[in-house]
């Protein structure tokens, strides 16, 4: 969701910063800044360019309360779901399970994944971007 913005790729989700709260898994900077690393490896972007990506995702971070991982958040990941799920996907759904469940928050999950979007309504989230 994040990278797309910042690629200013097609089908940015309609609704970006409309919210009062955006919360994302602390992995949410670690896969933007490394995906902007790889593109420059890669050849895909250029050095301007990748200082242009990582002043916007920094922007981006600033608005957004990072959820450290937990034993708890840890332990659900660890666990089977509903659907195929990989780890780094598993651990963001199981952050927000978290969120919802121990700090009482409602939310509405934001993916283009759309395996982790089945993921998500399987667990009865709202899902926004598929």
């Amino acid at each position: 969701m994040l990278l797309r913005r910042l690629r200013r790729e097609s089908a940015p989700l309609s609704s970006w910063a409309e919210w009062e709260h955006a919360y994302a898994s602390v992995l949410l900077r670690v896969e933007v800044l490394r995906t902007i690393d790889r593109m420059r490896l890669g050849g895909f972007v250029a050095d301007g360019q990748v200082a242009e990506l990582i002043t916007s995702a920094h922007a981006m971070f600033d608005v957004l309360e990072f959820v450290p991982l937990n034993s708890s958040i840890l332990r659900r990941a660890s666990e089977s779901f509903r659907t195929a799920l990989g780890t780094l996907d598993a651990l963001h759904l199981s952050t927000a399970l978290w969120l919802m469940e121990a700090a009482s928050v409602d939310l509405t999950f934001l993916t283009h994944d759309a395996e982790l979007a089945l993921a998500a309504r399987s667990v009865n989230f709202a899902v926004e971007g598929i």
